[in-house]
């Protein structure tokens, strides 16, 4: 019918239709882009929003949307999928009701997904902030991340909780026998088990919300935890001591759900893959800082803060070396070497 009544108009009124088609092709072609909503959640429901988890995830909310020219909007969400890490983990696997797109994952939870990521929780696999950053945003934690292909998980970037340190009931740890015959709560997973083992303690494998009761009815007398956890649970009312023994290097992926990211385009890939990576370094930065000041506030609450000395600290590293020799042998081979290399560029 357009065809015809153009066709039949004369030279004047052919002009005018050929310029309002062409008005209509520029206003097509700069219309905003459809906005394409995400969503992005922490395991943990109970965060402050001043903790470094949460500033984390506003600034990779900020930056996606900046980036993308608002294309991008991602939801921080304020609670967590219900039930233990497996399940929450289950959860953003299948794209679940009510899971979100992405979601800030503890390393220890992925272990029994990818045995991999097992090597993340070893006891001195990592001995600095520097070498943390060398390790995780190198070949050695890109390799890692690669391997979350077949659980149905892309695993975007590292961040972190931070180093594990140990409190006690009594005096702090001086010496490395003084964790001899110590009932000590740990994570119920195996490299926490045989860590304590190694040191010579007895683990009491134990779920956080069960710990500050287990520590008051005296049922365990020490447990590790990193340091702003140990703020957040109030354990100083409850143990007496903390060694800063650096035993153990907690890390955290941000992750998606596979079939969520399938449909992203690449430039949309592209763009959240660039903001998680920016974000990592804005959660690690105030997750130090914050780490520093929990140490701080530990000691005015009552707590007695100890360092233990080099060779007291070397000694703990080698009581626990044949279990990181065991584990390393049990991978690929590809992955300690991999390691190996980080860990001598961050010297």
């Amino acid at each position: 019918m357009l065809e015809t009544i153009f066709r039949r108009a004369g030279q004047p009124a052919r002009r005018a239709l050929s310029a309002c088609g062409l008005a209509l092709l520029a206003v097509s072609a700069t219309a905003a882009p459809a906005v394409r909503q995400l969503e992005i959640a922490d395991y943990r429901a109970y965060l402050p929003e001043q903790h470094p988890v949460r500033q984390g995830m506003r600034a990779f909310a900020d930056s996606a949307a900046r980036a993308s020219g608002g294309s991008l909007q991602v939801k921080v969400r304020s609670d967590a999928v219900p039930g233990s890490p497996a399940a929450q983990i289950a959860a953003l696997q299948a794209g679940a009701p009510g899971a979100p797109t992405l979601m800030l994952v503890a390393g220890t939870g992925l272990a029994p997904q990818v045995k991999a990521f097992e090597l993340l929780d070893l006891p001195y696999l990592v001995a600095s902030e520097r070498q943390a950053d060398a390790l995780l945003d190198g070949p050695f934690g890109q390799a890692l991340l690669a391997r979350l292909a077949p659980a149905g998980l892309v695993g975007l970037a590292w961040w972190e909780n931070g180093f594990r340190q140990i409190t006690t009931s009594g005096a702090p740890v001086r010496d490395a026998r003084d964790l001899r015959g110590l009932e000590m709560r740990v994570i119920g997973e195996p490299v926490f088990v045989e860590t304590a083992r190694a040191f010579g303690a007895n683990p009491v494998a134990l779920p956080f919300g069960e710990l500050y009761g287990a520590l008051k009815a005296k049922r365990v007398t020490a447990q590790d935890n990193f340091i702003s956890q140990i703020l957040a649970g109030r354990l100083y009312e409850v143990q007496a001591s903390l060694s800063l023994t650096n035993h153990s290097y907690s890390a955290l992926v941000l992750a998606a759900n596979a079939r969520a990211w399938a449909a992203l385009t690449p430039r949309e890939q592209g763009i959240l893959r660039q903001a998680a990576a920016d974000a990592a370094r804005v959660q690690r930065s105030a997750a130090r800082a914050e780490a520093a000041a929990a140490r701080d506030t530990l000691a005015t609450r009552g707590m007695a803060v100890y360092t233990p000395a080099p060779a007291q600290s070397a000694m703990l590293r080698a009581l626990t070396a044949p279990l990181r020799e065991r584990h390393f042998a049990g991978q690929e081979p590809e992955l300690r070497t991999l390691y190996d290399a980080g860990t001598a560029q961050a010297h």
